[in-house]
């Protein structure tokens, strides 16, 4: 999406995004594209350093090309507190947008404690004219405790975050955006201010209502992949291929929506579900912790492949993507499997210098081994490759060339990828959890 400065332009309002990560840098630069006058607050100072310079610090599609465009009036954009916001910019009324993100503690429950005290924090700030707007994932019943226990807060609407990473910027301005309040004012308010972003705004009956909206989007889904995978592990022990039977189960029959298996990761979809367990009936919220530890376990089919078929002191592997998923296109590896796939190569007893990961959009070090951006930094031989998304890299003529001359297994969890499951090697299909005999190659 293209996009203009700002400048010139008449402000509607200011808007202060308290969390600038995905959600909240995203719907930043959304707001300011429409004219609203953006302030940010998070407390990395690496974070701040970065939007200050106009870097941005993820990829998602149109993002640098909007900070480079939108900010140029304002030296500093970014701030470590609402301290030091107020000191560089006069209070006015505000649109305050809590985003941070919402942690699970050892029992896999949301931790309130980071955006209850971020909520203190802004409402000391609040008069009658602002409004907070609750955009963190939480457990059903979050807004009303906040409201009944920082009675300083006047106004407040829960107001549910569902982009897409990677498409966020596009969706901001596409998708219906559900609003809740705790006033006629503060829905108001809501209202006026998501209407210049998008066309559609929606008014659901309660907080609690909105809450559960988002927590059901992201749980249906989980839900759906893991009777996909569920279906693939029934598959493997009949030695039916899965994707023939989703692609046959769903063909002109509207009834059937059945998705296809593979990893399920994310910020999100890793932990919705354990939040709405929160607010499940104990003897119902099994069939939530369930899905999770399915879909959870399902990386551990490439562990197990590997670990039967032994593994030797100079064995290599190249593992294919680091980021949580391949399309639409990002860099964040929050919710990624790549994790859990190097550490248990690690304990296989693979070296770390053994261990390639590939990955176009990631600049990072996983577990001592830095990412690669291209495959022709590669080294000349694998004995394994290890395909965790389906990134356009990995659909190529080129890259399926590269897997054919220079690797042995292949282990991929996208076999709808024709041309990779065609390649003639010793490999295991995640997907369908075939696995050939050498006799089938």
């Amino acid at each position: 999406m293209g996009c203009s400065s700002n400048k010139g332009r008449s402000i509607l309002s200011r808007v202060v995004i308290v969390g600038a990560g995905y959600v909240g840098l995203t719907l930043g630069v959304a707001s300011a594209r429409v004219g609203h006058e953006v302030y940010f607050v998070d407390i990395d100072p690496v974070v701040v350093d970065k939007l200050n310079k106009r870097q941005a610090t993820f990829f998602e599609a149109g993002l640098q090309e909007s900070l480079n465009t939108l900010f140029s009036q304002r030296q500093s954009i970014a701030f470590r507190s609402m301290a030091e916001l107020s000191q560089s910019a006069p209070h006015q009324a505000s649109t305050y947008i809590i985003s941070l993100g919402t942690p699970l503690g050892p029992d896999s429950r949301a931790q309130l404690g980071p955006i209850e005290a971020v909520a203190k924090e802004v409402a000391s700030y609040m008069t009658d004219d602002d409004l907070i707007v609750l955009r963190s994932t939480v457990a059903v019943g979050t807004s009303r405790y906040l409201l009944e226990h920082i009675p300083s807060i006047t106004n407040l609407s829960f107001c549910p975050e569902r982009t897409i990473e990677g498409k966020a910027l596009e969706e901001l301005t596409t998708l219906p955006q559900i609003i809740s309040s705790n006033s006629t004012q503060a829905e108001e308010k809501a209202k006026a201010y998501f209407s210049t972003i998008t066309q559609t705004v929606i008014k659901a009956g309660s907080l609690e209502t909105a809450e559960l909206i988002k927590l059901a989007s992201n749980s249906f889904r989980d839900m759906n992949f893991a009777f996909a995978n569920l279906l693939a592990l029934i598959s493997e022990q009949h030695g039916v291929n899965v994707n023939e039977l989703v692609s046959l189960a769903n063909f002109r029959y509207d009834r059937n929506q059945i998705a296809l298996p593979g990893l399920v990761g994310g910020p999100c979809l890793e932990k919705d579900s354990y939040i709405l367990a929160q607010g499940a009936p104990g003897e119902h919220s099994g069939i939530l912790f369930g899905v999770r530890h399915l879909n959870e376990s399902f990386p551990t089919k490439a562990i197990d492949f590997i670990s039967r078929k032994g593994v030797s002191p100079t064995a290599s592997v190249l593992v294919c993507g680091a980021a949580f998923k391949g399309k639409p296109v990002t860099s964040d590896t929050r919710g990624s499997f790549v994790f859990q796939i190097v550490q248990g190569l690690s304990d296989l007893g693979f070296q770390k210098s053994n261990i390639s990961i590939l990955d176009p959009k990631v600049d990072d070090i996983i577990l001592g081994v830095k990412v690669i951006n291209s495959y022709c930094e590669l080294r000349s031989k694998y004995d394994y490759v290890i395909q965790l998304t389906n990134h356009d890299l990995f659909d190529t003529k080129e890259f399926d060339a590269f897997v054919s001359d220079h690797c042995g297994s292949v282990i991929s969890f996208w076999p709808k990828n024709e041309r990779l499951n065609t390649i003639p090697s010793k490999h295991l299909f995640l997907g369908g959890l075939r696995q050939n005999n050498e006799n089938d190659i």
